[in-house]
């Protein structure tokens, strides 16, 4: 008899383990669930918005801009394209060779300015950004007003 009851005893405490392990598993698994869904709201998007060709296509003498790719993301287009150089030596280029336009306003860039140094040849991928007014679709255009290529001394 006293065998039997403190076998009863460890069946009720082994059942009640595993009660815990099984509750413990179901809210890892919420948790996890509702991290996944919140990490998807906040980066996830821009991962599946496709891009989209625009048909820009500058050459110049000593530069050419082609492959301008855009997409619209929370609130934002981003403007991809490349860029090769043609000039002997080194010149430096920036990130700043288009204008984007939305219902005929020039929109506000949102990115930081980052520049390369390009032997003759060389063709480089640039990213800008900036804020959207809407969700029409952007007008994208060479920046002809203050756009940085010189020559370096590097």
């Amino acid at each position: 008899m006293i065998v039997r009851e403190g076998s009863e005893v460890w069946l009720y405490v082994i059942l009640w383990l595993l009660v815990i392990a099984a509750v413990a598993g179901v809210l890892g698994g919420i948790a996890a669930l509702v991290g996944w869904a919140v990490e998807r709201c906040r980066h996830g998007r821009a991962k599946d918005v496709v891009w989209r060709h625009d048909g820009l296509y500058v050459d110049m003498d000593d530069w050419q801009l082609w492959d301008v790719q855009w997409r619209q993301v929370d609130g934002r287009v981003e403007v991809a394209y490349s860029v090769a150089n043609w000039l002997p030596g080194q010149t430096r280029y920036r990130n700043d060779f288009v204008l984007v336009f939305q219902r005929g306003v020039s929109l506000e860039e949102r990115g930081v300015h980052v520049s390369r140094v390009l032997l003759k040849g060389a063709e480089v991928r640039f990213l800008q950004v900036f804020d959207a007014r809407d969700g029409s679709v952007p007008v994208i255009q060479r920046n002809s007003l203050d756009t940085e290529r010189e020559e370096s001394d590097e």
